[in-house]
């Protein structure tokens, strides 16, 4: 009667603890299952180019699930990319609208507290997920490409100073974080032990983060913003934003023509002078009877997380050491498979040039999350032995074997991301002669013909896309 009784103490210990759990976590499978292995049939569709058929398959979450926002920009990701403007613009607006109710409220940030202390018995992906800055700037990207296509200029420059807010501000903490971090004690041994464990059993991410200096600042959308400032005829803004693109990625061709372009518009010998030194070319006449062609390409889906199990020995308060198994975040070491885009305009054949590889960014922000995330685990580790400790003192051998099955099944990494997001972004922009004109675009096998209208003096943004053998396209006059 006794052994009964403690087996069923121990099963309501671990029956209240899963209860607890699933009031800390919107899906039960992010317990079990990462979110990159969810995610797999999606993005299989996604690479065959159905994405009006992936579109069903975003997670069902409602306001208040710890995946919401992340859903609502797989979900505004896809719409985009299935032609379906409307459900694209109502699933960004949402998590746009429930990340300034995040920012502004003070009781989320206590829940969310709440969250991490769950987390301590389950794992990462049972906490409220916190978007990276690059993809909430990429989320005011797209929004501002969702205005452009239903003709709003206006709303779509609002967008852009949105997404260059986010880089400013995030910049800025990152200089707040430099400078407390000099003042900051030695990390726990826990956590030093799991970062030697990150070192010997994953892959170093150097050379997928590149030259890449931090996880947010982002040529793309910035070269995109001074598009449209210079289509409105704010020249001030275009400069200001062309500088900022320039510094991120000096080898981008179409960076360096808009800035000698420019110095030719605003007129100042000095800045002309100073622009060619920069860049190492003349800067061309202004041209006439013309109008400019922006092509933007993206490439590919950036590359999902994966998870790798690591065993970890530690001492007990026994003295004797005991082996667990730990979950690590990583990525694959290597580039996508992307490439420039061909253009060709009549006789003229050109390329595009990089801009950003997104999976850079997501690389380097995952190396700069490790240090939270490796506290967490140690803490974990600790969290879940005490839990199994106590279940084999109350429940005996079931109790131990219960909870142990828990701890092992409930260990995963957080393999939460953006994942519809393109691999790379590149441009090509050129003076073209106005009238209509006959635009040939090609990336490996994928190609596609676009007949256009240039008109004098304005410019004409063609937006594109390559998945699998295939190439999306959108046509915007500025």
């Amino acid at each position: 009667m006794n052994r009964n009784a403690s087996t069923c103490r121990s099963a309501l210990l671990l029956c209240g603890a899963l209860l607890l759990l699933g009031g800390c976590a919107s899906h039960w499978q992010d317990m079990f299952v990462s979110y990159s292995d969810q995610m797999v049939p999606l993005r299989n569709q996604l690479l065959l180019g159905h994405a009006a058929e992936a579109l069903p398959e975003v997670r069902d979450s409602t306001l208040g699930d710890d995946t919401f926002v992340l859903d609502r920009l797989e979900q505004g990701r896809i719409a985009w990319l299935a032609g379906q403007d409307a459900d694209s613009k109502q699933a960004f607006t949402a998590a746009d609208r429930r990340l300034q109710w995040e920012d502004n409220q003070a009781e989320y940030r206590l829940s969310h507290g709440l969250d991490q202390v769950g987390s301590l018995l389950t794992n990462d992906q049972s906490m409220a997920y916190l978007t990276p800055d690059y993809e909430r700037t990429m989320l005011h990207h797209y929004l501002a490409l969702n205005y452009l296509q239903r003709g709003d200029a206006d709303g779509a420059l609002v967008e852009v100073r949105r997404a260059n807010q986010v880089q400013e501000q995030a910049l800025k903490r990152r200089a707040d974080e430099v400078r407390k971090a000099k003042d900051e004690s030695e990390e726990a041994e826990a956590e030093g032990e799991m970062r030697q464990l990150m070192s010997r059993g994953t892959p170093d991410l150097d050379r997928l983060i590149g030259k890449v200096k931090n996880g947010f600042q982002n040529a793309y959308t910035f070269y995109f913003s001074a598009v449209l400032y210079e289509a409105a005829g704010d020249l001030n803004d275009a400069w200001v934003d062309y500088q900022r693109g320039y510094q991120i990625a000096p080898d981008n061709r179409s960076l360096q023509d808009a800035l000698l372009r420019l110095a030719r518009l605003r007129g100042s010998p000095d800045e002309i002078r100073e622009t060619e030194k920069k860049i190492g070319r003349k800067a061309p006449p202004l041209a006439k009877d013309q109008g400019q062609l922006v092509v933007l390409f993206e490439d590919g889906l950036i590359p999902a997380r994966r998870e790798l199990f690591l065993p970890l020995p530690i001492s007990t308060s026994r003295g004797d050491f005991r082996t667990f198994t730990v979950a690590i975040p990583y990525y694959d070491n290597r580039a996508s498979d992307t490439g420039p885009l061909t253009v060709e305009v009549g006789k003229r054949v050109e390329q595009t040039s990089e801009l950003v590889r997104l999976e850079a960014l997501a690389a380097k922000d995952l190396l700069e999350r490790l240090p939270g995330m490796l506290t967490r685990q140690a803490l974990r580790l600790v969290a879940k032995e005490q839990m199994r400790r106590t279940a084999a003192k109350e429940g005996g051998d079931v109790g131990n074997i219960l909870v142990g099955i828990f701890n092992t099944l409930s260990e995963r990494a957080d393999t939460r991301s953006w994942l519809t997001l393109p691999a790379q972004a590149s441009s090509w922009q050129g003076m073209v002669p106005a009238g209509d004109i006959n635009l040939t675009l090609s990336a490996g096998a994928a190609q596609r013909q676009l007949p256009l209208t240039i008109h004098k003096g304005r410019t004409t943004l063609v937006w594109v896309q390559r998945l699998g053998a295939g190439l999306t396209t959108r046509v915007m006059p500025l």
